[in-house]
């Protein structure tokens, strides 16, 4: 293996070095390599089909067809896998002690927090609740397995301050769209990605949003995020479709990995002293709206929540809107 790493390592150089350059690291390497045991990484999934139950795969396509996200999706089969080929039972056998064992050996053996121990036990629960609901087993054994408490990181938003320095790090029309865009709409990444340019009505400030759990709607601009925008299309001599697109030819569509690296490298432009992402703008846009006024009904809908408690979370951690409250019913 270390003669076929060394080869296939100078063959990647062809074009780069001359054929007696290549031939010296070639010869190099060779004895250089002598000292290790290198072999070629895998990146196959173990697969032990024997120990998922046969159901398995008519749940996650239940869970796709109600509409769970991708991500959503790939988590539950982690988790799931992982549970099964460790557990190796026959589904009809599986019981709380399993569960409760599996759950314990995990966390001590891996040293999760409490927080991936409860995304753990969720999954199995909420696998094993349909199970019982379709007729699969006779009763839910991860029923009596409470809910795992752990401490919730508070989320603080940026501050107005720390919002202009970032809008003052961005150097092309390109990253200030980018920014007044998540910032005005609240947008999430894949939501984001997913934007053409017919999905911006500049006539009536509205944005056709696309993404989680494949619900549309819509998103507004605000009159920093429309100046922007517009320039940074006007700036553009590609016909994508997509509103965002990168910097150079072919000019493809933006990668959710592309813009998150883009965002991360504006808040290092900006010297904040804590990491810029994607997410934290939309939590600032959340924040703010609360602080100025915005009841939290409008805001679930102008977020995309599905569920009320979600939006609530923004509201918990608004200090400055509690600050004002108090100030004008108790000071």
């Amino acid at each position: 293996m270390n003669e076929n790493f060394a080869t296939e390592f100078v063959s990647k150089l062809s074009g780069k070095l001359g054929t007696e350059e290549m031939k010296i690291v070639l010869d190099e390497l060779r004895v250089f390599a002598e000292g290790y045991d290198i072999g070629k990484k895998t990146t196959d999934i173990a697969v032990c089909d024997d120990c998922i139950p046969t159901c398995y795969k008519v749940y996650m396509v239940s869970k796709k067809i109600e509409g769970l996200s991708e991500g959503t999706l790939k988590i539950y089969h982690h988790h799931l896998r992982q549970f099964f080929e460790t557990t190796r039972k026959p589904l009809k056998e599986i019981t709380t002690n399993d569960i409760r064992i599996y759950l314990y050996n995990v966390q001590e053996q891996k040293g999760i927090s409490d927080r991936t121990l409860e995304s753990k036990r969720a999954a199995i629960n909420a696998f094993m609740e349909w199970c019982y609901d379709e007729g699969y087993i006779l009763k839910n054994p991860c029923k009596a397995i409470k809910g795992i408490k752990f401490e919730e990181k508070e989320r603080t938003a940026l501050t107005p301050v720390e919002l202009e320095l970032v809008r003052m790090a961005c150097e092309t029309y390109r990253e200030k769209a980018i920014i007044e865009m998540f910032y005005s709409t609240g947008c999430r990444v894949s939501e984001m990605v997913n934007l053409n340019r017919d999905d911006v009505n500049f006539e009536t400030g509205e944005v056709h949003l696309f993404g989680k759990g494949k619900k549309h709607r819509t998103a507004y601009l605000n009159a920093k995020a429309e100046v922007v925008l517009k320039k940074y299309l006007l700036s553009r001599t590609d016909t994508n479709e997509a509103l965002f697109v990168t910097k150079k030819k072919p000019y493809n569509r933006i990668t959710k990995a592309g813009l998150e690296y883009i965002v991360r490298e504006i808040g290092k432009k900006s010297e904040l002293e804590r990491n810029l992402f994607p997410h934290l703008i939309r939590h600032t846009t959340a924040t703010h709206a609360l602080n100025r006024g915005m009841n939290a009904a409008t805001l679930q809908k102008l977020l995309g929540h599905r569920e009320i408690s979600t939006t609530m979370i923004y509201a918990k951690t608004s200090r400055e809107m509690i600050k004002c409250e108090f100030k004008r019913y108790v000071a």
